[in-house]
């Protein structure tokens, strides 16, 4: 079974944080670390993210 790139998780300060399972972090999106957000905006990351696919790099990608 195949596991989501991404997922939402809920912090112990009631904010969200948008998780790359790939990497292992939060997810990084145009140099912006998705954490620390609302419950909307980061659905909203999160749909950005999946419309984007699962081939996206990240800033650690574009480095190596």
């Amino acid at each position: 079974m195949q596991q989501d790139r991404s997922e939402l998780v809920l912090d112990p300060t009631d904010h969200w944080t948008v998780w790359d399972n790939m990497t292992g972090l939060p997810a990084v999106f145009a140099d912006q670390i998705l954490a620390g957000l609302t419950e909307s905006e980061a659905e909203a990351a999160l749909r950005v993210l999946v419309a984007i696919g699962p081939g996206r790099a990240t800033a650690a990608e574009d480095a190596a």
